[in-house]
């Protein structure tokens, strides 16, 4: 049944959920804030109190379990998501699951069989970062000015990390990040919306700092690397090389892509692009008319009113895990020592 009123219940309300997803979600009409469970019952009264949630939950599962909740949206860090997307959708939810999608591929490819058992409506959060130029960098693509793609350059380098005093972050842990290592899912998710999935991959990757000041928890190991470089093939053919770290002074986040006919670089949560081609390079700006917004919370509302699956996808999200998983993988792989003999 198509709704008209959204009565939503949220798991974990920090982070993106405060910075965008519920000052967005009490702007659209018809949009009930109904229940909030946090971290900590003091964190969720703080929530409701800012945002307006009629009810304060202890546990997750009351949230669900909640008969006045019709809409799960899914805040938490990503250990949690199989569990929850998958019990919810067991209680006839309709689920919002934030990004990235599951703590391993093995939990997304549960929770995409749990969605495909499902009639409800369900939606993975989108990577924003090149949402500006996203439409210009497909068409771009779709046009054949670049002629034959055949290198993808990727950088995503920064310095949050180079600080060895910075107490450990949760997403340096994999007991709750999973596999998720720094911001590659979030581009295998826009890699693979631009270019289809990677065939095959090579990654290697390096920590500079083992042990880190405790976290909230006490926890000092850092289980997840500081930086990560991958080569691979894209299956319709163009080559991939990108460089994660978080542990540089300077660097930046680009996209470059170089064609027979043309090259186009796009920068994160920029509107400009710099192409080169045969009449010499230039700054394009991306006309504002032209530029992609976020509209996540009002796309996925729309869906459920239609009675369909979001985008992206849990199908999608199962991609972008396959392409953390392969990294991951990879990482993992130790070349075996070869003796050298002396002539």
């Amino acid at each position: 049944m198509a709704l008209s009123t959204y009565r939503i219940g949220m798991i974990g309300a920090g982070g993106i959920a405060e910075s965008r997803h519920l000052p967005n979600l009490r702007q659209i009409p018809g949009v009930e804030l109904v229940a909030v469970a946090n971290r900590s019952q003091e964190s969720g009264e703080r929530a409701a109190a800012k945002y307006g949630f009629a009810k304060v939950y202890a546990h997750w599962l009351q949230v669900v379990d909640d008969p006045d909740v019709d809409i799960v949206f899914i805040g938490t860090p990503p250990y949690m998501h199989r569990e929850i997307a998958c019990y919810a959708l067991e209680k006839d939810k309709h689920v919002f699951c934030q990004a990235r999608m599951a703590a391993n591929l093995q939990d997304a490819i549960a929770m995409l069989d749990a969605d495909r058992a499902s009639e409800k409506t369900t939606m993975l959060c989108p990577a924003p970062h090149y949402f500006p130029v996203q439409p210009f960098v497909l068409d771009f693509i779709d046009s054949g000015k670049l002629g034959d793609v055949r290198h993808v350059v990727l950088q995503h380098a920064g310095g949050n990390l180079v600080d060895p005093e910075r107490p450990l972050h949760w997403r340096q842990r994999g007991d709750i990040q999973g596999i998720n290592l720094l911001d590659v899912g979030i581009m295998g998710e826009i890699l693979g919306g631009w270019f289809g999935p990677v065939r095959q991959l090579s990654a290697v990757g390096r920590t500079w700092v083992d042990s880190r000041p405790p976290d909230r928890d006490g926890k000092t190991a850092v289980d997840l690397p500081d930086a990560v470089s991958v080569t691979g093939q894209f299956l319709n053919g163009p080559t991939l090389s990108a460089l994660f770290s978080g542990a540089v002074t300077g660097g930046g986040n680009s996209v470059t892509i170089y064609g027979s006919d043309a090259t186009l670089q796009c920068f994160a949560y920029k509107s400009q692009v710099r192409i080169s081609d045969a009449d010499g390079e230039r700054v394009v700006d991306v006309p504002e008319e032209l530029q992609g917004r976020w509209t996540v919370e009002q796309d996925f509302l729309q869906a459920v009113t239609e009675g369909r699956k979001g985008s992206p996808s849990f199908a999608a999200g199962v991609q972008y895990m396959a392409f953390t998983q392969a990294v991951y993988d990879s990482l993992r792989q130790d070349m075996k020592p070869v003796e050298l003999y002396e002539e």
